[in-house]
C-alpha cells in the first residue's frame, strides 16, 4: 500500500506543477480556476461520490458508522480547539483564528483525496470517505467560520447562507447517495459508467486549479505560517491516531482517518481568506506548504499505520 500511496502521490505533484507552470506562462489566469474549481465542485465531483456512495451496498454503510463518527469528531473538535486557543489564548482577531483553525481542520478531500483515497481504499469507501468529509466541512463547520468572518450586522445572514450550504451539488448528491442507499435500493451496474463519466475528471482538474491558485498568491514563510503547516501535516493527525489507538478503534479505521486527516489543506480556507480581503497571502502560504510537506509526511503515515 505504501507503494501505491507513491506512486499516486507523483501525478498529483505533476498535476499541480503543471497548473503552477501553466499560470507562470500566462496561459491561465485565477478567474479561469475560479471556473475550473465550479466544474469540479459543482457538476464532476458530485457525479462521482453519488454514484460511489449509492453504489455501495448498505450493510457497509451502516458499519462505517465508526468512520463517520471520527472523520466528523477530529475535524469539528480540531477546528473548536484551534479556534479557542487562537483567538482567547493568542488574542487573535476572530475572522483570522476560524481561517487559521480551517487550514487546519480541513483537509483537501475532494480534490488530492478524489485521487489518492480511491488507488489505496477503493472507490466505495473513498466515496463514502469524500461524502462524510464533505458533510462536515459544509454543515459543521463551514457556518461556523461564515459566523466568525460576518461582520456586526450580518448575523442575520447566517440562516441563509446554511441553506445555502444545503443547496451545494456535494452536499445534495452526498445526502442523496446515503439516502438512497440506506432505503435499499442498489445501483444498477449499468448506470455506474453513466455517473462516472464526468466523475473521472474531478481529481485531475481539480489539482491543476490548485495550481493555477497557488501561483496567484503570493508564497511566504514566517511562525505562525509554520506552525499552521506542521498543525496540519503532522500534529493533527499524530493526536487523532493516538486517540483512536487508546479507544483501540479498528486498524481499517485507522487508516483510512489518519491518512485522510494527513491530506493537504483544502482550497476553501484560501478561497474565503480571498473573498473577505484576510491574510491572504498567509493563508494561500499553509495550503502550498501543507501541500510540499505531503509529499513526505504521507508516505511516512502510510508507513506509521500500515
Amino acid at each position: 500500500m505504501l507503494q501505491t500511496l507513491l506512486f499516486a502521490l507523483i501525478p498529483i505533484l505533476v498535476t499541480v506543477g503543471l497548473g503552477y507552470f501553466a499560470a507562470y506562462r500566462n496561459d491561465f489566469t485565477d478567474h479561469d480556476s475560479q471556473v475550473f474549481v465550479k466544474l469540479v465542485m459543482d457538476y464532476a465531483l458530485p457525479f462521482s461520490v453519488f454514484a460511489g456512495i449509492w453504489s455501495t451496498p448498505r450493510t457497509i454503510i451502516i458499519a462505517d458508522i465508526p468512520l463517520a463518527g471520527w472523520l466528523l469528531g477530529s475535524m469539528l473538535v480540531c477546528y473548536l480547539v484551534l479556534l479557542i486557543a487562537y483567538h482567547f489564548g493568542f488574542r487573535i482577531p476572530l475572522d483570522l483564528a476560524a481561517l487559521r483553525a480551517m487550514s487546519v481542520a480541513n483537509p483537501s478531500v475532494p480534490f488530492i483525496g478524489s485521487a489518492i483515497l480511491p488507488l489505496l481504499f477503493g472507490n466505495q469507501v473513498s466515496a463514502i470517505t469524500i461524502g462524510l468529509s464533505t458533510i462536515s466541512i459544509n454543515i459543521l463547520i463551514l457556518p461556523a467560520v461564515y459566523a466568525a468572518l460576518a461582520q456586526e450586522g450580518e448575523i442575520t445572514s447566517l440562516r441563509s447562507r446554511l441553506i445555502d450550504t444545503f443547496k451545494k451539488p456535494l452536499v445534495i448528491s452526498a445526502l442523496a447517495g446515503f439516502i438512497i442507499a440506506l432505503a435499499g435500493w442498489q445501483m444498477p451496474a449499468d448506470l455506474e459508467n453513466t455517473f462516472m463519466v464526468l466523475g473521472k475528471v474531478a481529481g485531475g482538474l481539480g489539482l491543476f486549479s490548485i495550481g493555477i491558485v497557488l501561483f496567484t498568491r503570493r508564497i511566504t514563510m514566517n511562525v505562525p505560517i509554520g506552525l499552521s503547516v506542521f498543525a496540519k501535516t503532522i500534529a493533527f493527525p499524530c493526536i487523532v491516531w493516538l486517540v483512536m489507538l487508546l479507544f483501540h478503534a479498528p486498524a481499517n479505521i485507522i487508516n483510512i482517518v489518519v491518512l485522510t486527516l494527513s491530506i493537504p489543506t483544502a482550497t476553501l480556507p484560501t478561497s474565503l481568506a480571498i473573498q473577505f480581503k484576510i491574510n491572504e497571502s498567509e493563508i494561500a502560504s499553509i495550503q502550498f506548504w501543507t501541500t510540499i510537506c505531503a509529499f513526505i509526511t504521507m508516505p511516512i503515515f502510510m508507513f506509521l499505520v500500515s
